[in-house]
């Protein structure tokens, strides 16, 4: 990729960024995470930070792991193969999901309150029950929406839930599955999720540094987030500022598994019912403008040597990380990868959050498998040891 060959001495503190893009994203990342299960790497994530499909399908690993964040082993194991069983067999949010007494019990919520009944199909569909406060320590997990109120990137965590602007608190009464619904909160396709919110606890904090200062008055009872890509999709600043470089790790992953911007944009309205999150044409144009200048100042620290990291892009063939990293090979290699015509198929999946067919899932958790796999062995060579041929031949 376009990034600079590093040398890290000793095991690196992994951060991973998780950008959003429903199924097709959280599919993209499950192979991303089965390529660092692969190599063992699992165990030097320190930091997680998630955006939409990212926060959905972390908080399905940490359920499948009993809230904890699982060993290599336990990823490759059972996490993995149980998450697979369960994205190919249960939409999270379409009129099938809900069923017929779905529908007429959340019959006014279809119409503006679309975010609660994410929150409820979380909770029956995906069995995320657990609460903020039932999160492990390590590794700490930013969950990013978006504030309705303030414009700014809003995080839970287990221990925090805020902004700099409207205040943070460190005591977040909510369930995972609310913020996480939050998080993946499409603007008008689902809407704003409400938060009522509690009125002691708040302090005002520092901007560059996170410490509170003094204790305030919220501004509001209540606040209304939405998709934390309104404000950006791969969930880059809770661990990476230009200025500062990284924040809590000292190798950074984030893993890009946005759609391309499509040349036909469809009606939210006549594909929401179908599970097809489309957003307003002009929020998908500055979204997409919002992630390139992010990739661009995030590869750019790396070229410079300010910052360790990787940038993993759906999208990206064996043979075009080849060419990027001025690596040949004899044309035979390729054989063992997806196509190119394969990855344009993943990489085009559509945003949604139905059940995919276990040929979806395989192609595109493969995908991110070999992205990762082809992108870190050629980067940090001593942590992730390129084989003959590659490991996601079998990684399915």
């Amino acid at each position: 990729m376009d990034i600079e060959k590093r040398d890290l001495s000793g095991s690196p503190n992994f951060g991973l960024a998780l950008s959003g893009g429903g199924v097709r994203a959280a599919v993209f990342h499950l192979g991303v995470l089965r390529c660092l299960a692969d190599h063992g790497a699992m165990e030097h994530v320190s930091h997680l930070s998630t955006v939409s499909g990212g926060s959905l399908i972390t908080a399905a690993v940490m359920m499948a792991s009993a809230m904890r964040w699982p060993s290599s082993t336990e990823y490759r194991d059972s996490v993995y193969p149980r998450l697979r069983e369960l994205l190919t067999t249960r939409d999270l949010f379409s009129l099938k999901a809900l069923g017929t007494r779905g529908v007429l019990r959340h019959n006014l919520k279809l119409l503006s309150r679309r975010a609660e009944i994410l929150v409820d199909l979380l909770q029956l569909q995906w069995n995320i029950n657990a609460s903020l406060s039932d999160l492990p320590e390590t590794p700490v997990w930013w969950i990013n929406a978006t504030s309705f109120e303030s414009g700014k990137n809003w995080r839970f965590s287990k221990r925090e839930m805020g902004d700099w602007r409207f205040g943070r608190h460190y005591a977040p009464p909510f369930s995972l599955a609310q913020a996480v619904a939050a998080s993946a909160a499409v603007p008008y396709a689902i809407g704003a999720l409400r938060f009522a919110l509690p009125r002691s606890g708040w302090y005002a904090t520092d901007p560059a540094t996170r410490k509170p200062l003094n204790a305030i008055e919220p501004p509001a009872d209540a606040i209304h987030l939405w998709d934390g890509g309104a404000y950006e999709n791969l969930g880059l600043e809770p661990l990476y500022k230009p200025a500062q470089g990284l924040l809590g790790c000292n190798f950074l992953i984030c893993s890009d598994a946005s759609g391309p911007l499509s040349t036909t944009p469809a009606h939210h309205l006549r594909t929401l019912f179908n599970g097809r999150l489309a957003s307003p044409r002009l929020f998908d144009i500055a979204s997409d403008q919002i992630r390139a200048l992010r990739s661009r100042m995030f590869v750019g620290s790396i070229g410079r040597g300010e910052i360790q990291g990787a940038l993993l892009r759906m999208g990206n063939t064996a043979r075009s990380l080849d060419v990027k990293s001025g690596r040949t090979g004899v044309e035979s290699r390729y054989d063992d990868f997806l196509s190119d015509a394969d990855v344009a198929v993943a990489a085009s999946h559509p945003t949604d959050l139905n059940a995919l067919s276990i040929e979806a899932f395989d192609r595109l958790a493969r995908h991110g498998y070999e992205v990762a796999d082809h992108t870190l062995t050629t980067y940090i060579p001593q942590h992730f040891i390129s084989s003959a041929h590659a490991r996601s031949a079998d990684s399915t």
